[in-house]
């Protein structure tokens, strides 16, 4: 753990959820993988799309409408329904369609192991504190069996742009009845976590359990953390 600012008094800690609370990345690339499989074995339509295909095809939805780029649950949505409409099916079919496969997706995306040691952390920090989820993913949360510990859970999409904009973390303070500066956020992402909370006016704790540099930081946070479970040192 290493120290940055001085910490004032903490009255709630708000987490960021992929690759802080569990490693999300090989849990993504299993659902990228099934969904171009199961669009490849299902549908004509889009039997001959890999994955730079689809990567291709949300390149160009997310340049006609920026707003996708804050929304992962539409965007995906939208590129499905956009592959199978492109390849021959009728609108209100591929609309029908697209809203199947997505919500197989979520679930495929959501069969996340959490460690044992987050499980740990969240129930005794939950005793003493507030906790909330601040996220620009759309993992299931009641799926990893954590929904119990958090108060609040806000998502990107549905009109919040993602972090490091403003909309989710003042959101989150409005909800809390609390200054922004007594609420501490724990991410892994020097941008979207660290850059977006010190923006923001919250206390920042960055997950480093990867060994990064912080002197490549361009924001730095309050503190910086190796392990999740040193928060119960600093909390």
């Amino acid at each position: 753990m290493q120290f940055f600012r001085r910490l004032g008094p903490i009255r709630a800690i708000s987490f960021d959820l992929d690759d802080t609370l569990y490693d999300n990345r090989p849990v993504i690339a299993r659902a990228e993988q099934w969904m171009v499989q199961h669009m490849r074995d299902r549908y004509p339509e889009t039997a001959l799309f890999d994955h730079d295909a689809w990567q291709r095809l949300k390149w160009r939805l997310q340049q006609q409408d920026p707003a996708l780029r804050h929304d992962v649950s539409l965007c995906r949505r939208q590129m499905l329904r956009q592959a199978l409409s492109s390849g021959g099916m009728d609108a209100a079919r591929a609309e029908q369609e697209a809203g199947r496969v997505f919500d197989r997706f979520l679930e495929v995306r959501s069969q996340v192991t959490v460690p044992a040691l987050t499980r740990q952390v969240l129930t005794t920090l939950a005793a003493r504190y507030p906790l909330v989820v601040i996220t620009n993913g759309n993992v299931l949360v009641e799926r990893l069996g954590l929904d119990h510990h958090f108060q609040h859970i806000l998502k990107a999409g549905g009109g919040f742009r993602m972090k490091p904009e403003p909309d989710l973390f003042h959101a989150m303070a409005r909800r809390l009845g609390l200054p922004p500066a007594q609420i501490l956020h724990v991410g892994d992402d020097a941008t979207t976590d660290v850059a977006g909370a010190v923006h923001n006016g919250y206390r920042s704790a960055w997950l480093n359990d990867v060994g990064q540099s912080w002197r490549a930081l361009r924001i730095l946070p309050d503190v910086m953390l190796s392990r999740l479970d040193q928060l119960l040192q600093l909390c």
